[in-house]
């Protein structure tokens, strides 16, 4: 039996946030992770010297849950250009960030992609969030229907948010737009790894310690290396997890594949995001990852990412048999489809990976989106980016409030002649 001030279910992002936090107050805070590394969702893989993300994820060094922890000056972040390109026919139109680049106005509005109507419907549908509705919704009631939505925005929030439909939040939507035009997203060197790796510094935390059994009222759990108890307990276990320890409905989750593919020869020059404007096939974005990170790809190789959609979200059965993306499509769909994004030959592409993640992102429909929410089991706290907010900085701000609330109540009923910071 091993006792601690608290116990934290989960070494993903949110439970690193959250012991972080407890720790710096200065109670004495374990961690089990039932997996061999910590990260949750936000890991990487290597494979014949590739550096592989799990799932097509990038971090935005504007989140201001994230900057709060410190933890960004242990990174060394490397950019993806302010860019997005975008497959039309037979041409690639490139259309750059104006608010970093005012020079590429002419450029873009030259691209028949942006006039100022849809400029101005764009602006108007994202400052609508007095009532919280689909992004879909919102846009076609601000007269937001233009090439803009059709051919960039649709395509590019589809892999933002995991969801083609525009069922989305439009406060959620609204907030991500906030955050991708104050800061720059890129990878981390040696991968996203190294932000949990980071968080984790100084850290007690359990490697392969699964739990198989929690109690909600005394604060202890049990797992194949014996029983922790604690004055309180945090379920950080991601959004499926969380939910089977206490016997709850999962939340509905956004499934997605991502592969990854090595190349002698790059196809395109920039490592900017790439959509098919016209949605003809299954690969909502890539990238030549390469380029923006180049410690991704062995010297001389090069790494493309493509992501795809599942066809619906998750289901129970999904989730109890492990299938979740992607049913009907195949390697050589997504290799042909990426052959037409960037006008490309394939055929000497290897496939280093098929990332299928049933839980990549939590769905955040109209009237969840929240910052630093959390929830409650008995005397359990939990917490998570699926409570609200499906980001990194959501799993952060989460974490964090998970925090918060367990040293409010530690405090007081700290012992006599007993303090913590």
């Amino acid at each position: 039996m091993s006792h601690h001030d608290v116990i934290v279910v989960g070494a993903g992002l949110a439970g690193l946030a959250c012991a972080a936090a407890l720790k710096d107050a200065g109670f004495k805070t374990v961690v089990l992770e039932a997996t061999d590394r910590v990260g949750g969702r936000a890991t990487s893989d290597e494979v014949d010297g590739f550096i592989l993300e799990r799932g097509f994820q990038v971090l935005n060094p504007a989140y201001p849950h994230l900057r709060a922890t410190g933890v960004l000056a242990g990174l060394d972040l490397q950019p993806f250009p302010r860019a997005i390109r975008v497959r039309r026919g037979g041409q690639i139109d490139e259309l750059v960030d104006p608010t970093r680049h005012p020079r590429s106005v002419a450029q873009d509005l030259r691209s028949g992609l942006v006039s100022p109507r849809d400029l101005a419907a764009a602006r108007l549908a994202l400052q609508l969030t007095s009532a919280d509705r689909r992004r879909g919704d919102a846009f076609d009631a601000a007269g937001f229907r233009g090439p803009l939505r059709r051919h960039v925005v649709d395509p590019f929030l589809a892999g933002v948010v995991c969801e083609a439909e525009g069922s989305t939040s439009l406060r959620f939507t609204a907030w991500l737009a906030s955050m991708f035009l104050r800061g720059t997203p890129g990878l981390p060197k040696g991968g996203m790894r190294r932000l949990p790796e980071v968080l984790a510094d100084g850290l007690d935390v359990r490697l392969d310690h699964r739990v198989t059994a929690v109690d909600t009222v005394a604060s202890g759990v049990s797992t194949p290396h014996g029983d922790f108890t604690g004055r309180a307990l945090v379920l950080a276990a991601g959004p499926i997890g969380a939910a089977c320890l206490v016997g709850e409905q999962p939340p509905v989750t956004h499934p997605t594949t991502t592969w990854w593919f090595a190349t002698d020869r790059a196809p395109s020059h920039s490592g900017a995001i790439h959509v098919d404007g016209e949605s003809s096939g299954p690969v909502i974005t890539t990238a030549v990852v390469s380029h923006a990170a180049p410690d991704h790809a062995p010297a001389g190789q090069h790494l493309v990412t493509a992501l795809t959609l599942a066809e619906g979200d998750v289901t129970d059965g999904d989730r109890a048999g492990g299938q979740a993306a992607d049913r009907g499509v195949d390697e050589q769909q997504v290799l042909a489809h990426l052959g037409h994004i960037y006008g490309a030959d394939t055929d000497g592409w290897r496939t280093l990976a098929a990332h299928r993640i049933p839980q990549t992102l939590p769905a955040v429909v109209p009237g969840q989106f929240a910052h630093g929410r959390i929830g409650y089991r008995d005397e359990a706290v939990l917490c998570g980016d699926q409570f609200g907010n499906a980001s990194i900085d959501g799993a952060v701000a989460s974490g964090q409030a998970a925090a918060s609330e367990v040293i409010r109540r530690l405090r007081t009923q700290m012992p006599e002649g007993r303090t913590a910071r």
